[in-house]
């Protein structure tokens, strides 16, 4: 069968404000990432259309892009004429016509634009008429009601919601039930099982492959498709041909050759095929038998051993190590650690299981059963523990009689150092130098990314692990270069997201093979036989 092709719904380039020196932002910096995940294309705006005057940006937009059109399609800021410098809707479409433009983004809360039909309704008309796909993205995180607004006046139109995230389930499925012509895309919304969830609600022509480019680093949005569990047909659908059908027949018609950094694991998961070498996920959640909840707006579909086994098989996740998701957020370690224990016991050569102590509502007692149950009796390596849950942090005396055994005895934390100050990682560093430090999300932000490359280098104990939702591009690559890969882990934090995006980011980096291997697997395979763990 011929490699997939995959066109991006969701890409930019160009300048913005308080971006990261590290950051990707040029227009060559986007064909070279989509070269390197094999993506034949892409529908891209420009950031100046956002962030400075939007009929310059995308005037300028269709000049710089002149030479790609093969591969860089355009998508216009359009906003109703309230001010000199964007134009009569008339010129506005005449313009489009002109460049071949067949895509707009409407953004009103940037422009201080009440979404109001009288406002709106010229310019949804002169769209509708053309058949224009309107894109309504948001804010990572934003609110969802404006979108609403919005669809309710541009709502006969064929529209794209972008941006929205794994928290945001229950609310994007009540608009996609509501707006029938509306469609949604994933670089973001990496709710676990979300991709089939949808395709089987919705249809498979709703759903879109995006990446989030230059923002998002390339390969995670393959990793929905690429170990998908959907029949070939709806997988081709969502990967490119439905955004094809949405801009009229424009779209890219051949898959980048393989490039500098293809190896025999891009070979593989571009032939949609397991990772081929020995992947440990070192963060891992779990929910009861039964579990599709993870509490408030957390949706899990499948969130328990038997769901996620199906999905680390599927992408070629040797061995999982999970902790409980009630356990850490500090409400029940007792009902926590046994679903971790029943887990590991129904899959023992793929499961290994991490011990939660709280010690707000376990006392002495409890704590010491918990160490002999768990990490004695049944040899959990593992300790996980959420302070930001509460009122005291790593460091408090509280933890001392779990951190110290956990320290003779060889084994790892995870902890999640966002929210807690480095002078507390550092103290815990320091007491318990023989304990394992995993910094959870390391990936997220250049800016978190930065301070755990400066708490790495005073301490030997501390690894990166690297999972998030954002999948900052471009920040694999600067924590090997800072750190060096034998001090990273690689995590998929599932199922509060979905694994096969945490999978497909590390996949295509540029690093080398070698590299990729030691943080898929072989960096933590010897931190658990130092544990005491066979691998």
């Amino acid at each position: 069968m011929p490699e997939r092709l995959y066109f991006d719904c969701n890409a930019s380039f160009g300048p913005y404000p308080n971006k990261p020196r590290e950051a990707r932002s040029s227009k060559q910096h986007l064909l070279d990432d989509l070269d390197l995940a094999g993506v034949a294309g892409a529908l891209v705006y420009h950031r100046l259309a956002q962030h400075y005057s939007p009929m310059l940006a995308n005037l300028r937009l269709v000049e710089e892009i002149g030479d790609d059109r093969e591969r860089l399609y355009p998508c216009w800021m359009a906003l109703p004429s309230l001010s000199p410098e964007v134009p009569a809707v008339g010129e506005f479409v005449r313009q489009m016509v002109q460049h071949d433009v067949r895509a707009v983004r409407l953004e009103p809360e940037p422009f201080g634009i009440p979404i109001k039909d009288w406002i709106w309704g010229e310019l949804r008309d002169a769209l509708l008429e053309r058949e224009v796909l309107c894109v309504v993205p948001i804010r990572y995180g934003g609110s969802l009601e404006p979108v609403d607004a919005l669809l309710s006046i541009f709502g006969e139109h064929n529209t794209l919601l972008q941006n929205h995230n794994w928290g945001q389930w229950r609310h994007v499925v009540a608009l996609m039930e509501e707006h029938p012509n509306l469609h949604c895309e994933f670089s973001s919304f990496q709710a676990n099982r979300a991709i089939e969830y949808f395709i089987e609600r919705c249809g498979p022509e709703r759903c879109l492959f995006g990446t989030n480019l230059l923002e998002k680093a390339p390969g995670a949005a393959r990793g929905f498709l690429d170990f998908t569990l959907l029949p070939e047909e709806q997988a081709s659908l969502v990967a490119g041909e439905n955004l094809r059908r949405l801009l009229g027949g424009q779209g890219p018609t051949r898959v980048p050759e393989p490039g500098e950094w293809h190896d025999s694991i891009t070979e593989a998961v571009r032939a949609g095929k397991p990772v081929p070498c020995f992947v440990a996920d070192g963060h891992c959640h779990l929910a009861e038998d039964g579990g599709q909840s993870l509490g408030g707006s957390r949706v899990a579909l499948r969130g328990d051993a038997d769901g996620m086994i199906e999905l680390t098989r599927r992408c070629g996740i040797d061995e999982t190590a999970l902790m409980s998701w009630v356990g850490p957020l500090c409400m029940d370690s007792d009902f926590g650690n046994e679903t971790v224990a029943k887990a590991v016991e129904r899959y023992p050569d793929e499961l290994i299981g991490l011990a939660t102590i709280n010690p707000e509502y376990d006392d002495k007692e409890q704590i010491e059963r918990i160490i002999r149950r768990y990490h004695v009796e049944l040899g959990f390596p593992g300790l996980k523990t959420l302070t930001t849950c509460q009122t005291i942090h790593y460091d408090n005396p509280l933890f001392e009689r779990w951190f110290q055994f956990a320290n003779d005895n060889n084994l790892y934390l995870v902890l999640d150092a966002a929210g807690t100050p480095d002078e507390v990682v550092r103290n815990v560093a320091e007491r318990y130098p023989n304990l394992s430090l995993h910094l959870d999300h390391c990936g997220k932000s250049w800016a978190y990314a930065k301070s755990v490359v400066a708490l790495m280098t005073e301490y030997g104990n501390l690894w990166a692990q690297l999972n998030y939702t954002l999948v900052t591009n471009g920040v694999i690559e600067y924590l090997a270069e800072q750190v060096g890969a034998d001090r990273m882990l690689f995590g998929t934090d599932a199922p509060m997201r979905d694994p096969r995006p945490q999978v497909g980011w590390l996949a295509f980096t540029r690093l080398p093979e070698a590299d990729k291997r030691k943080i898929y697997g072989e960096n933590f395979a010897g931190i658990l036989r130092r544990a005491g763990v066979a691998v």
